[in-house]
């Protein structure tokens, strides 16, 4: 086995008045261009998770966050990049702060979950675990993909379904 090329990562559902804030990635982007996807990173050496969200949340959107919690974790393969990504879906409720966009990562819209099933080019994973992680409980799921190229999704495996 060769090495392996993984990145540590996640996405947050930031919750406002019954809607959640999604990014549509900018076309440019190298990695799921024109996807739509909650917004998110890179975790950096050695950050907390929830450390993680607030910096992301507060760099990509301006908003400050409270009441993390994950809902989903797992891991995803980009065959056409040759990139695995282990990654968690955060949660959060909206603390303050009003939406300001940058351009260069995409449009930012709120969505309540039935427009986020219905958005056109939705990340292929999140359609496959919009059930789950709407539950209002604690449960936790574990999941994997991969993707051939760009977002078609070949493979998905849900391993704690309810």
């Amino acid at each position: 086995m060769g090495k392996r090329n993984i990145v540590v990562t996640l996405e947050c559902f930031v919750k406002k008045e019954g809607k959640y804030l999604m990014l549509h990635r900018n076309k440019n982007k190298r990695i799921m261009p024109d996807i739509w996807m909650a917004p998110g990173g890179h975790r950096e050496f050695n950050e907390g998770l929830f450390e993680c969200a607030r910096r992301e949340i507060r760099e990509e959107t301006s908003l400050k966050i409270k009441n993390l919690k994950i809902k989903a974790v797992g891991n995803a393969f980009l065959k056409d990049l040759d990139q695995g990504f282990f990654f968690h879906f955060v949660f959060a409720d909206w603390a303050g702060g009003e939406v300001i966009e940058n351009h260069k990562d995409g449009e930012l819209v709120w969505v309540t979950p039935e427009e986020m099933k219905k958005l056109p080019n939705l990340l292929a994973e999140i359609h496959e675990i919009i059930p789950y992680i709407f539950l209002d409980d604690n449960s936790v799921i574990s999941y994997k993909a991969v993707y051939e190229k760009g977002n078609k999704m070949t493979e998905f495996e849900l391993e704690n379904p309810k």
